[in-house]
């Protein structure tokens, strides 16, 4: 049975996907990132055992994140850890550029978010379980 962040993940997923045809571009690479970063979730908490405390008292908790999952990657396929230490990154920078930046963010850079998240799902589901 899927956890609640399984389902959150599947969730911005498919309304990243929403947002992108109804060319509500920005809001693509918010629910695109947050598609991933609730599967980190899922893999910090019920894989890796830690606490969602322990995460929140990290100065950049997103980054530390990142890179635990990162590291656990690594450990079990080098591969897999290239895939997603570089796709990820951009994602992040893109959802920050999306967020933040008084920039334009169009299709392309929609399409790119959804492209990314697209490739980092399957990797991340790969460690769904210990």
């Amino acid at each position: 049975m899927p956890s609640h962040l399984q389902r959150k993940s599947e969730a911005l997923s498919s309304a990243a996907t929403l947002l992108h045809e109804k060319e509500l571009y920005p809001a693509v690479a918010h629910s695109a990132y947050y598609s991933c970063y609730q599967l980190m979730m899922h893999i910090w908490l019920l894989v890796m055992k830690r606490s969602e405390r322990e995460l929140t008292r990290q100065k950049s908790s997103h980054e530390y994140l990142i890179i635990a999952v990162r590291e656990m990657i690594k450990k079990s396929n080098p591969a897999n850890f290239y895939a997603f230490n570089g796709k990820i990154w951009m994602l992040k920078q893109l959802r920050t550029n999306a967020d933040y930046s008084n920039t334009p963010f169009g299709k392309n850079d929609s399409a790119k978010a959804l492209s990314l998240s697209a490739d980092i799902t399957p990797i991340l589901k790969k460690y769904w379980r210990p």
